[in-house]
């Protein structure tokens, strides 16, 4: 069965169904997975399956109570899949951790957990992840100079949980280029 292909159909579904988050964000941060699946030695595969089931609840609305507790409930949300898939026990505990891990309310206990935060987080503090959030944000009908403060809120919410060091040199050089580009 494959896994990232289910998982991906999952959460294209479910970013329909929620209008949120936008998916640009979703393959910026599969794409940091598989870079960082590499260059740590672990599996790429259950890597990707976190991060595309991280956000299968969510909702655009800023702050809101889904928007705030999105790790569990899609981590209990795609428990049942993960079953219904025949995945593994001990694969199903370490996807369910780097979902809920994801934003540090929970530890993470594997270093494929730890990918998938830093994965998660970096889409924010690169220069495309921040136009896609300021778009997303225009299409929400945020006005202009609040989006910007929300662009920039959430590029150093997210740069603070970055945990690799080569993620967190590269994320300072493009927060840098963001606030350039911003001011």
């Amino acid at each position: 069965m494959d896994i990232i292909n289910l998982s991906k159909e999952l959460m294209h579904k479910q970013t329909q169904k929620n209008k949120a988050p936008a998916w640009l964000l979703t393959e910026l941060a599969i794409k940091k997975g598989r870079e960082l699946s590499k260059a740590h030695d672990v599996d790429e595969r259950l890597v990707l399956t976190s991060l595309y089931l991280a956000h299968t609840i969510f909702s655009p609305i800023w702050k809101g109570d889904i928007q705030k507790n999105h790790s569990k409930l899609s981590s209990e949300f795609v428990k049942t899949y993960l079953d219904e898939w025949n995945v593994d026990k001990d694969e199903q505990e370490i996807i369910l951790n780097s979902i809920e891990a994801h934003h540090n309310k929970v530890s993470t206990k594997s270093k494929i957990a730890e990918v998938v935060k830093n994965a998660e987080c970096f889409k924010f503090v690169t220069v495309e992840g921040s136009l896609i959030w300021l778009h997303e944000l225009g299409i929400r009908q945020v006005p202009f100079e609040e989006a910007v403060d929300k662009v920039i809120q959430k590029m150093e919410q997210k740069k603070g949980l970055l945990t690799f060091d080569d993620c967190i040199k590269e994320a300072e050089e493009n927060c840098r280029e963001i606030l350039a580009l911003l001011k």
